[in-house]
């Protein structure tokens, strides 16, 4: 059951890269649970309260039928390409912020997400970011008034937006590893699968 927030947001996962260093795009590639990277984080986002859901991924990728697709024909190009293409189709929605997932971050909590949402809607600043022993992990969310700063930063892509506001940043602590799990290589991959906790400190 998808549960309710007080904010419309938005998320995006940023799903488009080549994979080269896994050997294949990890929008399509399978979890220990048969699962996908991407119908995980999916899932995850619509259960979180998001609306819309942008999934932005290579040709030849099968997106959720409920998540919107955009296809970033440039898989080895920048990353700030597909946040771009992503928050295009936020534009016109009443969100009033995202959050930017990457796909290479699956395993992160339901809790935290809603964590990170709860903690913008109190606080309103315009980013915020999950922490996992003092380390800023995935996914972030950005409010709709830097959305401008992410379609024009020329380098350094959603981290120098980060860098630039970093007095508007709010981090929220949490205790789930999964914020930091990046799956880069296959060697990154848990055996048996992981279960990230679903406490929040």
């Amino acid at each position: 059951m998808t549960l309710m927030v007080a904010e419309p947001f938005g998320c995006i996962i940023l799903a488009a890269g080549a994979g080269t260093r896994f050997g294949e795009s990890k929008a399509g590639a399978l979890l220990p649970s048969g699962e996908r990277f991407l119908d995980v984080i999916a899932r995850a986002a619509l259960d979180a309260g998001a609306q819309p859901v942008v999934a932005v991924v290579p040709e030849g990728v099968e997106v959720p039928p409920a998540a919107r697709t955009v296809r970033n024909r440039d898989a080895k190009g920048e990353q700030i390409v597909s946040v771009r293409l992503g928050l295009m189709q936020l534009v016109g929605t009443l969100a009033r912020g995202t959050l930017i997932w990457p796909v290479d971050h699956p395993f992160v909590s339901l809790k935290s997400i809603l964590a990170i949402v709860e903690a913008y809607r109190l606080t309103r600043a315009h980013i915020v970011l999950p922490t996992y022993n003092g380390r800023r992990g995935h996914p972030t969310f950005f409010d709709r008034v830097v959305w401008g700063e992410l379609m024009t930063v020329e380098s350094g892509g959603a981290q120098t937006v980060v860098r630039a506001v970093r007095d508007r940043v709010h981090e929220v602590p949490t205790v789930d590893p999964g914020i930091l799990q990046d799956i880069d290589t296959r060697s990154d991959m848990p055996l048996g699968g992981w279960r990230a906790t679903d406490a929040i400190s």
